[in-house]
């Protein structure tokens, strides 16, 4: 599909520089990419990364509580040495709960995936093994800055809250049925307890039946750069069968936006005014609202109308509420609610704006903040911050130290998610539970401990430890009824599944609403704030491999700066990286530019989350824009002002790096196309015929299912012990990602269609890079991997140069080096770890390859199709990527060579490679069916 109707412009283009030609977008190497580390390695930067590339684990050797260290000896039971060791477990963020299996080697869990039965993990989970072993981690309580025993910190705790006044309780949310319980019983020990769940950074969403949906309109709503992967697999079951069309009306180009078969940029104020006439137009004739082709709002309205009960309105949270409002309307018109749209009630909870009132006017007597940090994340921080200290007693349970804490006198730390028990509601009827995959690393508690101690100070009869607690919650509500079996067993059952089915509860959707009005035009910018799509609200600011993920959209890393339109930024005089001041009635803050493809004019986008004043990697990165969020609260600010400020501040990113050329590399096919065919026919070639004994190991990615939310690079950096290089690396064009998210645009800059492609080692037979490598260090397995001998690599780089693909990185810093053995626990044995000055690059995960093949050996078996599933295969939550075997025409893999969109990137050079791509899929409005 070319939209380009100017021959000189590349067909498919991943930057701007790109676009317009500039030769730096062309160089292998950017400026300063074969450059040492100089003066722009910043001492701290260093010291930043040597603190936090891979999880520090070296409090692993202190006072372990619950259990001794156990020598060798005499060997633990279940944990056999050089074996990985699989539990389930569940991952809670924001009131969700995500079913995962915690990989484990001798006790020190290394690596996150999802739950076989209960879909895929989100990318924080696998990224939080780095939370884990957060050297940051508050190790010991800590009262006005010295440290203090156990015993002494929960008596204080406990005298703090009897002390008299009324107590504030700030949570984070929960989808934990006995932690609801014990919050119930903690306000009824302390009558006048005001509990406030704070997630800034969430919503509760409705429940979304994608595959009864034929029609989907997003306005402002990014349901696939959210936090349910669940849904990302939904909708990419739903694309593949091609009769589902996906409208998007937006700002700010979202990844959801990046994958609408139709995108219609607007200014966020006048989605609701765009609700309401499509709403009216369903029943009689509507002019298209300004700005709109008439072409699209008839093709539109003809979607929605045929549609009818089958099409799927999603608003964003952060629209004005008159769009989300326009937007329950005309679900309820088109007669979704009920089949493809669930809405379901808010959370309960205090009040935030009273709950701030009453604390700045010291009401209350004793605060305790779990897992929340207003502070940081409020737009009335600094009024949280002096209001807090009013309070005669102000308690924080967490993790690390953060803003919120440093306003708090009583620091407990308490136990990672990997170190805790819980139980959750993950969906409707379904109950998982959350066990310790490890013991805790540091002299830390469960926060339910606290709260069981705080009652059990009081009189009240509770067990002694929450893990007791909530089996006996188990014993007395879960168990009774399900079944016949002894609790134990059953208990220890779900333990090992995970995941426990129970009767649903029938929820209670609201009304429609009446009255709804679109809101008055604004003039000048509007602002729109979101939760950064890696970083969220700032919670895993401090985790590196999530600040050195590239951005899915923009593919900035290591910041936030600011997304403007091309005509926008043209008409300010503004060039990519240009230092602006942005202004609004909250406040000011100076930021970055960037310019967004498909940007509509006259907004602005800036991601939550950064600037943080704590930690040696979030500190100093980006700016935080919390302060800049309306009072009145929402996420969109109108009458923004920007001005140059004529500096430049270079934004870290890497979708400029490793251009190919403008070839033939993303195909993007409309329903009832067939994707081009190029026939490399049979080229002349020197090399001999390769000849594979066994198997002959190849990979099928499906472009059609992938989304671009690049779960799958960071579950691969996971895996392979890839290390974090840091924003003047990546800048440099250094970064050591293996596999990478190529963003593509097509057609006008304005409104370009976009597409995704991951790329890796393409595991040629006829590799290029082999036969430059003067040292033999790159060469070719007998199943068919090529595959890199470290310890021969010199560095000369030549197979980077000769790898038309460019997905080969050199290793240009030690970052191994100084490390002691405790801080390397967290990496992956099976994997070496490469020192400075070699070749890197996928190797289709070749130590889970040799452990399948041992498994199979033991069990007296042949390899079977999918005893093999590479790390970014297990991640994808889309499902796009399907490994196997070749030379079995049985395997999935070989059977989806034969479909109509399958084709290899660049197979005219005769590289023979072992990957195969599936065609994009699109279905644009008078292009297929919906």
């Amino acid at each position: 599909m070319d939209m380009n109707t100017d021959d000189r412009k590349p067909r498919a283009w991943r930057s701007l520089e790109e676009w317009e030609g500039l030769p730096a977008a062309s160089d292998e190497f950017p400026p300063g990419g074969l450059d040492g580390p100089g003066g722009g390695f910043s001492r701290r930067s260093f010291l930043k990364l040597m603190g936090a590339s891979a999880a520090l684990a070296s409090a692993i050797a202190c006072d372990r509580k619950g259990s001794p260290l156990v020598p060798y000896t005499s060997r633990p039971r279940d944990v056999v040495p050089g074996v990985a060791n699989l539990y389930a477990s569940t991952f809670p963020l924001m009131g969700r709960a995500h079913p995962v299996l915690v990989t484990t080697r001798e006790g020190r869990p290394i690596h996150v995936s999802g739950h076989d039965t209960a879909g895929p993990a989100p990318l924080w989970a696998t990224a939080d093994i780095l939370g884990l072993y957060d050297p940051d981690r508050l190790k010991s309580p800590r009262l006005e800055g010295r440290s203090l025993p156990w015993p002494e910190a929960e008596k204080r705790l406990a005298e703090g809250l009897r002390g008299g006044g009324r107590v504030l309780l700030i949570t984070g949310a929960s989808a934990s049925p006995t932690r609801r319980g014990l919050l119930e019983a903690f306000a009824r020990a302390l009558p006048g307890t005001d509990h406030l769940v704070w997630e800034p950074a969430d919503a509760v969403e409705p429940r979304l039946h994608l595959d009864q949906a034929r029609v989907v309109l997003s306005l402002g709503a990014d349901f696939l750069g959210g936090t349910a992967p669940r849904t990302i697999r939904a909708f990419a079951d739903r694309r593949l069968e091609g009769d589902c069309r996906l409208w998007v009306a937006e700002g700010p180009m979202t990844l959801t936006g990046a994958n609408a078969d139709q995108r219609i940029p607007i200014r966020p104020s006048r989605l609701a005014g765009f609700a309401l006439a499509l709403a009216q137009g369903l029943e009689h004739p509507v002019a298209p609202p300004e700005g709109v082709e008439p072409g699209l709002w008839h093709a539109l309205l003809g979607d929605l109308r045929k549609a009818g009960g089958r099409s799927l309105v999603l608003c964003g949270e952060g629209m004005p509420s008159e769009a989300r409002e326009a937007a329950h309307l005309l679900n309820a018109r088109l007669g979704a609610l009920g089949r493809t749209i669930e809405y379901v009630e808010g959370r309960v909870g205090a009040d935030p704006v009273r709950v701030l009132g009453d604390l700045d006017a010291g009401v209350y007597g004793a605060v305790v903040v779990w897992q929340a940090d207003p502070v940081f994340t409020s737009p009335a921080g600094a009024r949280w911050r002096e209001a807090l200290r009013k309070a005669p007693f102000r308690a924080w349970i967490g993790l690390r130290e953060d803003e919120t804490a440093r306003a708090c006198s009583l620091q407990l730390p308490e136990h990672h998610w990997l170190e805790a028990w819980g139980d959750h509601e993950v969906a409707p009827g379904l109950l998982s539970l959350q066990q310790p995959t490890s013991e805790p690393l540091f002299d830390t508690r469960q926060g339910e401990d606290l709260l069981l101690g705080v009652l059990r100070s009081m009189g009240q009869p509770v067990q002694d430890s929450y893990h007791e607690h909530l089996r006996d919650r188990w014993r007395r509500e879960v168990h009774p009824g399900l079944t016949a079996v002894p609790f134990e067993d059953f208990f220890s059952g779900v333990l090992h599944e995970g995941v426990l089915k129970v009767p649903a509860l029938p929820g209670k959707a609201p009304e429609p609403p009446v009255g709804v009005r679109a809101t008055a035009p604004v003039s000048g910018f509007e602002l729109v704030l979101a939760p950064d799509p890696r970083i969220l609200d700032g919670r895993f600011a401090n985790n590196a491999w999530l600040q050195e993920l590239p951005e899915p959209v923009t593919k900035t890393t290591w910041g936030n700066p600011l997304a403007l339109s091309l005509r926008d930024a043209q008409a300010l005089g503004l060039r990519e990286g240009d230092l602006v001041r942005l202004e609004s009635g909250q406040g000011s803050l100076e930021v970055p530019v960037h310019l967004q493809p498909g940007q509509a004019e006259g907004v602005l986008s800036l991601a939550l989350g950064y600037g943080r004043s704590l930690g040696r990697v979030a500190k100093g990165v980006g700016v935080n824009a919390h302060p800049l969020l309306p009072s009145e609260g929402g996420r969109l600010c109108s009458g923004v002002r920007l001005t140059p400020t004529g500096r430049h501040r270079e934004v870290p990113r890497t979708q400029t790096h490793h251009r190919l050329g403008g070839r033939d590399i993303l195909r993007i096919q409309h329903p009832g196309e067939h994707a081009p065919v190029r026939e490399a026919g049979e080229l002349t070639t020197l090399y001999p015929d390769m000849l594979f004994p066994e198997h002959r190991w190849g990979m099928v990615i499906d472009l059609a299912r992938c989304v671009g939310c690049s779960t799958c690079v960071l579950a691969c950096q996971s895996e392979n012990n890839i290390p974090v290089v840091g924003p003047e690396e990546v800048a440099k064009g250094r970064e050591m990602h293996w596999i990478r998210i190529d963003r593509y645009y097509e057609g006008d800059p304005a409104n370009p269609v976009t597409g995704h492609q991951p790329m890796l080692c393409q595991q040629c037979d006829h590799a290029p890079c082999e036969n430059v490598c003067p040292a033999g260090a790159t060469n070719h397995s007998p199943d068919g991997i090529n595959q890199m001998i470290y310890n021969r690599c010199v560095g000369t780089r030549y197979c980077g140069n000769n790898c038309p693909y460019k997905v080969r990185r050199f290793n240009y810093l030690e970052y191994v080096y100084g490390r002691t053995d405790t801080e390397l626990l967290a990496r992956n044995p099976e994997v070496t770890v490469r020192p400075r000055g070699v070749m890197e690059k996928c190797t289709f995960c070749i130590q889970r390859i040799q452990d399948a093949r041992v498994r199979a050996k033991l069990e007296k078996r042949p390899l079977q199709d999918g005893d093999i599933v590479p790390a970014c295969a297990a991640a994808c939550p889309a499902r796009a990527i399907v490994f196997g075997d070749l030379k079995d025409p049985r395997s999935r893999v070989s059977r989806l060579l034969h479909e109509g969109r399958a084709y290899k990137v660049l197979e005219e050079l005769g590289t023979r490679p072992a990957i195969t791509y599936l065609a994009a899929l699109r279905n644009p409005a008078g292009g297929g069916k919906a």
